[in-house]
């Protein structure tokens, strides 16, 4: 199937013309471009993107495709060339082709983000606000129970338990923070989803958690649009998080 990828490269964009299989993920396409340009089967530079796991467990390779916030790993071509929201909860629009029918998919780098180049962007801006010391991995405590059988965590002696596991659902991909409309200064979801989350496990210093979050730029400042819970590839739902700290907030008052 014919498709175009524009890829964002400095102020312009790449105009990257191939025949691709529409089972591929954006991400899938991009590798094979490069690869076939490295071998010099290819005529057109691919400008940068970033990518690590390939399966949407790390979050690195989150773009704006064709307007949505996405992990180009798990946004098939496919997809892509049938009726598809522009924008978070908004109607599915047929794709854009040019002129010989080519299914157009533009790939912008996150918003808010600090760009590295073409494609690629960290997401610096929407965990900025997030403590040093409130961290997602935490030592492990077993109580004296096994660790779950299969876990990969395990020190494959036997039974013992995992030295440090994982939390929180949040792969810190950013989509979130990009897709929020909100102008006025604003930490942003994922910072005030981790604000909440630290708040929830009775961290010690839960109540100076909730103090940043109900800042001027914290939950305060949210206007509940829901673009990030409708982004979210983890099901984490920002908007609700940021709910919760607001109905904590409201509870806190004299």
């Amino acid at each position: 199937m014919r498709f175009i990828l524009f890829v964002k490269d400095g102020d312009a964009y790449a105009e990257l013309r191939a025949d691709l299989d529409p089972a591929m993920t954006v991400l899938d396409a991009l590798e094979s471009l490069r690869a076939a340009g490295e071998d010099g089967a290819f005529p057109v530079r691919v400008p940068h993107y970033r990518h690590s796991c390939h399966h949407g467990s790390c979050g690195t390779c989150g773009a704006v495709v064709n307007g949505l916030e996405s992990l180009m790993c798990l946004t098939r071509l496919d997809d892509l060339a049938a009726p598809r929201p522009r924008r978070p909860g908004g109607p599915p629009e047929p794709p854009e082709t040019g002129a010989d029918g080519a299914v157009i998919v533009r790939v912008d780098p996150i918003r808010r983000g600090a760009l590295i180049g073409g494609a690629a962007a960290r997401p610096d801006e929407a965990l900025r606000a997030v403590p040093e010391w409130l961290g997602y991995l935490r030592a492990a405590e077993t109580g004296g129970k096994a660790a779950l059988e299969g876990d990969p965590t395990r020190d494959g002696a036997g039974g013992g338990a995992p030295e440090r596991v994982r939390f929180e659902a949040c792969i810190e991909c950013g989509l979130c923070s990009s897709s929020c409309p909100v102008g006025a200064p604003f930490i942003g979801p994922a910072a005030l989803a981790a604000l909440n989350r630290g708040r929830e496990r009775g961290e010690a210093r839960a109540a100076e958690l909730l103090d940043r979050a109900g800042a001027a730029d914290g939950a305060p400042a949210c206007e509940r649009h829901l673009a990030c819970s409708r982004v979210c590839p983890q099901a984490v739902y920002p908007g609700k998080h940021i709910q919760l700290l607001k109905n904590a907030l409201a509870a806190k008052e004299p």
